[in-house]
């Protein structure tokens, strides 16, 4: 009887679609790529329900290793309840667990889940090619670098692994070869890794860059980017990039070099792409992304993370509300929409400091209900848990997850009141932000009319939803606990009852069809 090849299967465990929006899971792919390349027969399953569908099944009992990835921490639980799963069906593949969502927790899960052999800190190309070499010839992954794993009863670690140092050696992330896995032209891409700031709330500038000496920033030259945009291209079909780095234009002025060659390279292509990128706000130079503009960049995500000086400097975020606005201000006048990240919320908020950050949107005309309600994400290992421990925060972990109270009780109730009573806002912005998405691919002047009318209805949405903010805020100012959001629940009813109709008329206009 002929024994089947040898092969790898990566599955990423489902999004909290409340949270963020579902992509491709780029740490996965990049790993079995590198198996890719080792002629491994590999196969990666993003979103991977529990339990898992037949053919993941199917594809783990022919599996010599399974990987699982995790990037946010809140899917931890749902990962080892796929590890659980993937162990019946194999129970002989090499088991093993990774991604940016684990970190400081390789040895908690193991624990929790004797069902994985291992856990692999950071990155994990070169570490799991080694594994995969070791499974090969029959040894076991005992002093494999980069992972921590069982050995007589215990977990143990030879320490991290350097990560990789020159990413231009690394293959293309795997891509599914399915003619429909790209069937609306739209791809998600890695150019760089790291971040050279230091944000107390992040985890890729404090996590995945102390490990290590190499720059906080690595990336991919130009010539390479372009090179896996022209693969995209050809062989899928893609027509519009989200590109995912912490830091497009990050580094001490290597990003913006390397996007001075970008702009000169993809605008020698026979084909136009459009594509986002996310920065900082103090890398936004209005010459550059006008350049960029010109060659496809469509979409800018910044982050703001607040407005009042005292969480500004919490966060390390070394950014000025001044530098915010000028940023805004060029982004508008180079007609580049653009999202923003923003944390109305942390444990020790106070309501000065919520209708400071308020003020400050209201004036500068951006937020979405996601950031306008949302409350800082605590990591295990963030450096701030030291800080809010120092300052009598109460906080406790559950399924891997930090959780906090507030500090003064009235900015709870206003948390609360404010996300029930602005819940509609949220589906209005969705279906905005697809329209956006459809307009922005096309470059008539259809499509740009079309674009102007979308952002003109979406800053109208975030007028509405900022006042009704201010409104719960009033409400909690003057009557304290006993508040009550239901005037002002029904009041947004009515409003975005009225932008849902003019988003449908909005719907029917002119379409771009590229």
């Amino acid at each position: 009887m002929v024994q089947p090849a040898p092969s790898a299967l990566f599955v990423a465990p489902a999004y909290d679609h409340g949270e963020y929006r579902s992509a491709e899971s780029l740490g996965l792919r990049a790993v079995a790529a590198v198996l890719e390349r080792l002629d491994v027969q590999v196969q990666v399953f993003d979103e991977c329900p529990t339990p898992p569908p037949d053919l993941v099944r199917e594809l783990a009992q022919r599996a010599t290793l399974i990987g699982i990835g995790v990037l946010f921490t809140r899917q931890t639980p749902d990962a080892i309840g796929l590890a659980r799963h993937l162990r019946q069906y194999a129970p002989n593949a090499y088991l093993t667990i990774g991604g940016q969502g684990l970190q400081f927790l390789w040895e908690e899960v193991l624990r929790d889940c004797p069902e994985l052999d291992s856990a692999c800190m950071y990155e994990g190309d070169e570490t799991i090619a080694e594994v995969w070499a070791r499974l090969m010839r029959g040894q076991g992954d005992g002093g494999v670098k980069g992972l921590q794993t069982r050995q007589d009863g215990r977990i143990v670690t030879e320490g991290p692994r350097p990560p990789v140092a020159a990413l231009d050696d690394l293959p293309f992330a795997f891509r599914d070869p399915s003619p429909v896995a790209y069937r609306g032209g739209h791809a998600t891409m890695s150019t760089s890794r790291g971040c050279a700031a230091h944000c107390t709330f992040c985890q890729s500038g404090n996590y995945a860059n102390r490990y290590h000496s190499l720059p906080k920033w690595r990336h991919r030259s130009a010539a390479s980017v372009i090179d896996e945009i022209v693969h995209l291209h050809e062989t899928h079909g893609v027509k519009a990039i989200s590109i995912v780095d912490d830091d497009f234009l990050g580094g001490a002025g290597q990003g913006r070099e390397r996007a001075v060659e970008f702009v000169r390279h993809l605008g020698q292509l026979p084909f136009q792409i459009t594509y986002s990128i996310e920065c900082r706000v103090d890398e936004i130079d209005e010459d550059l992304l006008g350049r960029l503009r010109e060659v496809g960049l469509r979409h800018v995500l910044i982050g703001i993370e607040s407005a009042t000086s005292s969480d500004i400097r919490l966060f390390a975020k070394r950014t000025s509300n001044d530098q915010v606005e000028a940023a805004i201000a060029a982004l508008r006048r180079l007609n580049i929409d653009f999202s923003t990240g923003f944390i109305m919320f942390q444990p020790m908020s106070t309501l000065a400091g919520i209708a400071e950050n308020l003020s400050f949107l209201a004036r500068s005309r951006v937020t979405s209900y996601s950031r306008l309600t949302n409350r800082l994400e605590l990591y295990p290992g963030a450096p701030l848990l030291r800080y809010y421990e120092r300052h009598g925060v109460a906080m406790h972990t559950e399924k891997y997850r930090v959780y906090y109270e507030f500090t003064d009780p009235h900015v709870s109730h206003l948390y609360t009141g404010m996300r029930r009573a602005l819940a509609p806002f949220e589906d209005i912005e969705a279906a905005c932000d697809t329209e956006k998405f459809r307009a922005a691919r096309g470059d008539n002047a259809a499509s740009f009319e079309r674009l102007r009318s979308l952002r003109a209805l979406s800053d109208e949405s975030t007028s509405c939803m900022i006042v009704a903010a201010q409104r719960c805020l009033s409400e909690v100012v003057d009557s304290g606990l006993e508040a009550s959001f239901t005037q002002v629940a029904a009041e947004v009813m009515n409003e975005t009852s009225r932008l849902t109709a003019a988003l449908r008329q909005q719907s029917v206009g002119p379409r771009s069809t590229s």
